[in-house]
């Protein structure tokens, strides 16, 4: 990584942001990641904590005849899983160590049925390629500076403020408040003009 490396910000600290931080730092960024909780992957936990559906073993024709509508074309579905699909789901479990298995209705669990062992292992890949994490940072706002984008965030009862390159929001909707989805980001966004589409 040399010194002129763009320094991204990832602001959320569940699967999505932990798998933008992974990308960006693979591709040579300096990445810092931010989590308004003390630990990130919260919800992950919660959600697997009745056993991991990691993916969906699915012939790609029927997974696309089951979740496209009118939000999320069958385009629009095409168009990711040729970048990650479900195999390719399975390859990076197995990479970080995590085997996998179909169940009944071609549902993907880990081996252990457990997310922990999975989020264990993918934050340490992530710390190994360098990315910075910060918990306890609730996002309050922003601004473009000359430097670049300015982020404020509550850290501690404090305000502090960090410059980035670019910013990833990985933020999640309000489905469960207690592990940090609460969809207050929206607010931001929406306080500089920003739609937000429920």
């Amino acid at each position: 990584m040399t010194s002129k490396a763009r320094s991204v910000a990832v602001i959320g600290g569940g699967p999505a942001g932990l798998r933008a931080a992974e990308v960006a730092a693979s591709a040579g960024a300096r990445v810092s990641l931010y989590e308004w909780k003390p630990s990130v992957g919260r919800k992950f936990l919660v959600a697997g904590k009745s056993g991991l559906n990691m993916t969906n073993a699915a012939e790609p024709d029927f997974f696309l005849e089951q979740y496209s509508g009118k939000h999320f074309p069958r385009t629009l579905w095409e168009s990711y899983l040729a970048a990650f699909d479900a195999t390719a789901m399975r390859a990076w479990a197995e990479e970080l160590g995590v085997s996998s298995f179909v169940a009944s209705g071609g549902k993907v669990f880990p081996e252990s049925k457990k997310a922990a062992p999975l989020l264990r292992r993918w934050v340490l890949r992530i710390k190994a390629l360098g990315v910075e994490t910060f918990m306890q940072h609730r996002w309050q706002a922003f601004r473009l500076t000359e430097q670049g984008i300015e982020l404020e965030f509550l850290h501690k009862d404090e305000t502090v403020r960090y410059c980035h390159d670019a910013v990833v929001l990985a933020l999640g909707g309000a489905s469960w408040p207690q592990t940090g989805s609460d969809g207050q980001w929206t607010q931001i966004l929406e306080s500089h003009q920003v739609k937000v589409e429920p």
